[in-house]
C-alpha cells in the first residue's frame, strides 16, 4: 500500500483496515518500476554485521547511552515519564538501575555529530543502530523525538535502545515504539528488555510478561515504590512475537508461573493465548490479566499506585470476590488455541487440548485440566449432538461420547468436566440435566472398571465427517 498509493505506514494502515470493498486503481505507470522507486527512497540502509567489529558496536552504543543520558535529557525523559504516572527518578536512585531511561537531543544530527567528533564513522554508526542512511541523504540520529531505554545483555552491556514516542499515539504521525535493528549485538528473537536487568526473586517472586517497555518500567516502578522491587521482574519483547528461545528464558526466570500481561486490545488477548499454550506445552502453567477496554499494565498503575500492583500478582487470586481485577488461570485460553491449531476431527482437538499434562507435574495437570474442561466439555457435546440424528438414540449417543472423552480427564477434574458438560446438554434441550448427570457418571463408573482403548472407541462413536466440530 505503501509503495502503490504513496502512503506513509500509518495511512497505509488505515486503508488496509478500511471497509473497502475493492481498492482504488493505482498510479498511472508500471507498477513494478513505481514500487522500486519508492523503496529506494523510503528504505534506510540496515546494520552490515560484518562491517564493524562487536567491540566497535559496543563501545558507540556506551558513548550514545552516556549522551542520551546527559542530565538535561534525562530529565526531560523522567518529565514525560512522570505525566504518565511513572516515578522513574525513585528507580534510578536503586542500586543496579542507574540510567535507564533517556530521550533524544532537539536536533535531528546531534547524536550522530557528538560521535562523530569521538572518531566514529558513518559506517558504524549505522551498523550500531544509531545512524540512518538512505541513498543519496547524509546520516541523521536513528532515534528522533523519543524517550529512549536501553537493552542490555548479561553483563550489563547495552547492546540496543529503544524509542518510544512522545508525538502521541497517532501511528500516522509516528510508530509508538521503535526497536532496535539486528546488528552484530543485538537480535530481537533472542532478547528480553526488563528495567535495571534481570535479578534473583525470592520463592514467592513473580514474572510478569508485558507488551511494551514503559509498561515494563511503569511494573518495576511500582514495585519498588511498595517496597517490593525483589518480588517483580517484568519482561517485554519487541512485539507481540515470541520465539522459542524467548519462551524458554521467561520460564527460566522463576519457577512460578508467570502472570501474562499484555494490552486489552484483542491482538493483545489473542498473543497472550498462544504464549500460554507454549508455556502449557512445555509444561508449565500462566495465568492472564484481562485488562479492562483502553487500558494496558502502564495506564492500570498510572490510576492506581503501588496498590495496583494485585493485579499481577498470583498471590490470593484464586479466593478474590470478583469485583477486584486479577490474574486466572490461563488453561482454557491455551486449550482453545490447542484445540483450533489441531483441526477439525474431535479426537485431535481432546488430544491436543489435554497433550500439556504429559509433560506437568499431577498437581499442575490437574490445575489444568480442570480449568481446560471448560473449553473441551462444551466442544465434545456439540460435536456429539451433530453427528447423533434420531431422538432416542440421540441421547444415549451423546452420553456415551460425553463419557468416553471424560475418561481421558484425571478423577479429580471428571466432577468439573461433567457439571460443564451438563450444562451444554441442557442448552442443546437434549434432555434433563439431573438425568444426564446420572448416565454421564455411571458410563465414566464402567470406563474406570472396564479400561478401553479410547482412541479406537473415540473413532467409533465419532465420525471423521464431524467436520463442525
Amino acid at each position: 500500500m505503501r509503495d502503490i498509493y504513496g502512503l506513509d505506514a500509518g495511512q497505509a494502515v488505515d486503508r488496509l483496515d478500511s471497509d473497502l470493498q475493492r481498492f482504488p486503481d493505482p498510479p498511472k505507470g508500471p507498477v513494478s518500476a513505481l514500487r522500486g522507486e519508492v523503496r529506494q527512497l523510503r528504505r534506510s540502509e540496515q546494520p552490515d554485521p560484518e562491517r564493524t567489529s562487536e567491540a566497535r558496536v559496543l563501545e558507540a552504543l556506551r558513548e550514545a547511552w552516556r549522551y542520551y543520558t546527559l542530565p538535561k535529557l534525562a530529565d526531560k525523559a523522567a518529565e514525560y515519564l512522570a505525566d504518565r504516572g511513572i516515578d522513574s527518578t525513585r528507580l534510578m536512585s536503586t542500586p543496579g538501575f542507574g540510567n535507564i531511561v533517556g530521550h533524544t537531543p532537539r536536533y535531528p544530527d546531534q547524536l550522530v555529530s557528538y560521535l562523530r567528533n569521538r572518531g566514529f564513522s558513518d559506517d558504524e554508526l549505522v551498523d550500531a543502530g544509531l545512524g540512518r542512511r538512505r541513498s543519496g541523504q547524509s546520516v541523521t540520529d536513528a532515534f528522533q523525538r523519543r524517550v529512549l531505554l536501553p537493552v542490555r545483555d548479561a553483563d550489563g552491556k547495552v547492546i540496543g535502545i529503544i524509542g518510544r514516542s512522545t508525538l502521541g499515539e497517532d501511528r500516522r504521525i509516528a510508530a509508538k515504539y521503535l526497536n532496535p535493528p539486528r546488528t552484530i549485538v543485538y537480535d530481537k528473537s533472542e532478547t528480553l528488555y526488563t528495567p535495571g536487568g534481570f535479578h534473583r526473586m525470592p520463592p514467592d517472586g513473580q514474572v510478569v510478561v508485558v507488551e511494551g517497555s514503559i509498561d515494563a518500567l511503569a511494573v518495576a516502578a511500582a514495585a519498588h515504590a511498595a517496597g517490593l522491587g525483589s518480588h517483580f521482574q517484568p519482561v517485554s519483547t519487541s512485539g507481540l512475537a515470541f520465539s522459542d528461545s524467548q519462551v524458554d528464558r521467561i520460564l527460566a526466570l522463576h519457577p512460578r508461573a508467570p502472570v501474562i500481561a499484555l494490552d486489552g486490545d484483542q491482538a493483545g488477548r489473542d498473543a497472550a493465548a498462544q504464549l500460554a499454550a507454549r508455556f502449557a506445552m512445555r509444561g508449565r502453567e500462566a495465568a492472564i490479566v484481562t485488562w479492562p477496554a483502553h487500558h494496558d499494565p502502564a495506564s492500570w498503575l498510572a490510576q492506581r499506585g503501588a496498590d495496583g500492583l494485585i493485579a499481577l500478582t498470583r498471590r490470593g487470586c484464586l479466593q478474590a470476590d470478583g469485583s477486584e481485577l486479577r490474574p486466572h488461570h490461563a488453561a482454557a485460553e491455551a486449550a482453545r488455541v490447542l484445540m483450533q491449531a489441531a483441526g477439525p476431527r474431535l479426537d485431535a482437538k481432546v488430544a491436543a487440548a489435554l497433550a500439556p499434562t504429559q509433560r506437568m507435574t499431577p498437581t499442575v495437570a490437574d490445575r489444568y485440566t480442570q480449568q481446560a474442561a471448560e473449553v473441551v466439555a462444551p466442544v465434545v457435546v456439540a460435536a456429539a449432538a451433530d453427528v447423533s440424528t434420531d431422538n432416542r438414540g440421540r441421547v444415549n449417543n451423546v452420553i456415551e461420547i460425553v463419557a468416553s472423552y471424560g475418561s481421558r480427564f484425571p478423577t479429580s477434574a471428571q466432577l468439573r468436566y461433567v457439571e460443564l458438560a451438563v450444562q451444554s446438554i441442557e442448552n442443546f434441550e437434549l434432555a434433563p440435566g439431573a438425568w444426564a448427570e446420572r448416565q454421564i457418571s455411571t458410563r465414566l463408573d464402567q470406563f474406570d472398571t472396564e479400561p478401553l482403548d479410547l482412541a479406537v472407541r473415540a473413532e467409533a462413536v465419532v465420525p471423521a465427517t464431524s467436520a463442525s466440530a
